[in-house]
């Protein structure tokens, strides 16, 4: 199936401007707990993760399987059939699951060094709470940009607070907007330095809570453009076994969104964000099918994202295209 053009800056295309291929992500699973599982912050951070994560803490399903071994063993079991399908030469070493920076930070520098020995890594994608990312943190993230660049990826989820208090991430939105303004003016200082390589910020979104509102998606877009974050990745909000949205969900607490609705929050808060931030995706995908319990369409990688591209061009619509609004 031919893909139809995206009416947004697609990070695939991004990583291709920037590396002069085809570059592919080679999940790691790293982090084994986060601060709202472990009680590190205390009862008021809540107690057993946050309302949608489930027990793998959002790995997906092969880095959940090779989660035990070293991490050059799991990039090489996630390299091999990349390598011989696409010939691929470029790779991201993607550390995702739970809070990859909650923990000592000699034991995930170990890992993210050894990484980045694997030939073909040309950036180190790190995922992380904007509660767990203290000055130190990123100062090892940029003494790699002497050597690769470097992608932080901010578990943002959202800037209005009743979300997050939905969510139980046991942060509010402050936390958030410090965490990207210290890490933006971070990278900043970064390339004031001359490093070779960039420190790149970007947010990971949850869209679809039931208290979340069109005037919020439009000013954290908005926030976006003004703080100059490099990307975003969007996820929609889906129910797994096992989590505390799950026995909401049973009891009719809240409703999740149909696909065309879906659609058209994507595309209103891509409409107002500012065309030149690259978007890592635009849904999210269940990693554990078998544990879905809704929506249906989670467990689709690339018929959504198609869908959506078609649904945004027979409305004429562009990332950006509302940007300039006051």
């Amino acid at each position: 199936m031919q893909s139809t053009p995206a009416p947004f800056t697609t990070y695939g295309e991004s990583l291709i401007r920037k590396y002069g291929g085809k570059t592919y992500k080679l999940t790691v699973s790293g982090g084994q707990t986060c601060p709202t599982r472990d009680g590190t912050f205390g009862p008021r951070k809540g107690w057993g993760g946050c309302s949608f994560c489930d027990v793998h803490g959002s790995a997906s399903y092969f880095a959940n399987l090779r989660k035990e071994l070293p991490v050059r063993m799991q990039m090489e079991a996630a390299a091999s059939a990349i390598k011989k399908r696409f010939k691929a030469e470029h790779f991201v070493a993607y550390f995702q699951s739970y809070t990859t920076t909650h923990e000592e930070i000699a034991e995930f520098k170990v890992r993210y060094d050894e990484a980045l020995t694997f030939p073909g890594v040309v950036r180190l994608a790190v995922g992380t709470r904007p509660d767990c990312l203290p000055d130190e943190v990123l100062a090892v993230l940029g003494s790699y940009t002497d050597r690769v660049d470097v992608q932080l990826e901010l578990g943002v989820q959202s800037l209005e607070d009743p979300v997050l208090d939905f969510f139980e991430r046991g942060h509010d939105s402050q936390a958030a907007l410090d965490a990207l303004e210290r890490a933006l003016a971070y990278a900043q200082k970064l390339r004031e330095q001359g490093k070779p390589k960039e420190l790149d910020v970007s947010a990971h979104l949850i869209l679809g809570a039931p208290m979340e509102t069109n005037e919020g998606l439009i000013h954290t877009a908005r926030t976006f453009n003004r703080l100059g974050v490099n990307g975003v990745k969007l996820h929609h909000l889906h129910v797994l076994k096992k989590t505390k949205l799950e026995k909401r969900f049973k009891t009719g607490d809240f409703a999740l969104l149909t696909l065309e609705d879906y659609f058209a929050r994507a595309a209103l808060f891509l409409r107002h964000l500012d065309a030149n931030i690259v978007i890592h995706r635009t849904h999210g995908l269940a990693p554990h099918p078998e544990e879905l319990v809704g929506p249906a369409w989670s467990t689709q990688k690339i018929h959504p994202v198609e869908l959506f591209k078609k649904w945004m061009h027979e409305r004429g619509w562009r990332q950006g295209d509302l940007a300039g609004q006051k």
